[in-house]
């Protein structure tokens, strides 16, 4: 890319950049001065804004400034992929009809809506989703955003930007299958490099990255099962992938301090948590997941 391109995206609506990228669902965005966030998605280098209108700080207007994108990215134009982000950023989805509906005859549910409102589901890669999630097990976010950044540092494409400032795509699998734990040590990665090795040649023995993608379409408790096969990937992580990086809304993720949010706010038990939290919460159970999970952390007093 020879310079930087603007995409606006004008009467946004139920949006947030800061609840969207630090809720736990992303990895690779850094908060800029001002309120912006800069980071890379999907190969493409961007720094975005949001512009709150002056009745609702949840409404207005969204700006993805592309820098560079990685060859993986380029599709033969120079004007910015409006259409790759405003999936990316799920804007088509009308989240005030999803909250009406999570919300009826819920106070908790209107409560935690009101505590995190401005928060959507990205639609990420699921490749570099798979990948996050298997890092992220029994690690902290600002641990996990580092191996992160090592694994794309060492292993993935450059991508330059007009300023001069640089960014790395995420490693492809091909990539990955071809490493060994050594290879990995430098990302202090732990025990989870072994992971990564063997899922990456797992996915490349099933067909690669378009066997994951094919999943998104596939029936839920197929895409599950499929993805419980893979290396390191155990009920959390698979839910995890399956919401943010197959565009699954109804998976609802699910580990100890979920547990307890549905213990603590519903008087669900530990016993057949998520088929409960299904039935109750519907297709956008991993959407209203999101909502009790940053609602939890703020009551206490977690930012």
């Amino acid at each position: 890319m020879s310079g930087n391109t603007e995409i606006i995206f004008k009467n946004v609506r139920d949006f947030s950049l800061e609840r969207i990228f630090e809720c736990g669902q992303a990895f690779r965005w850094k908060r800029e001065d001002g309120g912006g966030y800069k980071g890379v998605a999907g190969g493409r280098a961007a720094s975005v804004t949001f512009a709150p209108s002056l009745r609702d700080p949840y409404a207005g207007e969204l700006t993805v400034t592309e820098r560079g994108r990685a060859l993986r990215a380029h599709s033969g134009t120079e004007t910015g992929d409006r259409a790759f982000w405003e999936n990316y950023f799920d804007l088509k989805r009308d989240y005030g009809e999803i909250n009406r509906a999570l919300s009826a005859n819920d106070e908790t549910m209107a409560r935690a809506i009101a505590c995190g409102e401005g928060i959507r589901i990205l639609n990420q890669d699921a490749w570099e989703t798979l990948i996050s999630f298997i890092i992220s097990q029994n690690n902290n976010i600002p641990r996990i955003k580092g191996c992160i950044e090592r694994l794309c540092k060492g292993f993935g494409e450059r991508i330059e930007c007009a300023e001069g400032e640089l960014f790395f795509d995420f490693p492809n699998a091909r990539t990955l299958a071809s490493l060994s734990e050594e290879d990995l040590a430098p990302c202090g990665l732990g025990y989870r490099a072994k992971y990564l090795c063997v899922t990456a040649r797992q996915v490349a023995k099933e067909g690669g990255t378009a066997w994951l993608d094919g999943l998104r379409g596939a029936a839920f408790s197929k895409a599950k099962t499929s993805l419980l096969s893979l290396c390191g990937v155990g009920e959390k992580v698979a839910s995890c992938i399956l919401l943010f990086g197959l565009g699954q809304t109804e998976s609802f993720p699910l580990d100890v301090w979920m547990n307890r949010a549905l213990s603590e706010l519903y008087g669900i038990d530990t016993k057949n948590a998520v088929n409960r939290a299904a039935a109750r919460f519907g297709p956008y159970a991993g959407i209203a997941q999101q909502y009790i999970f940053y609602y939890m952390r703020k009551l206490a007093g977690i930012s």
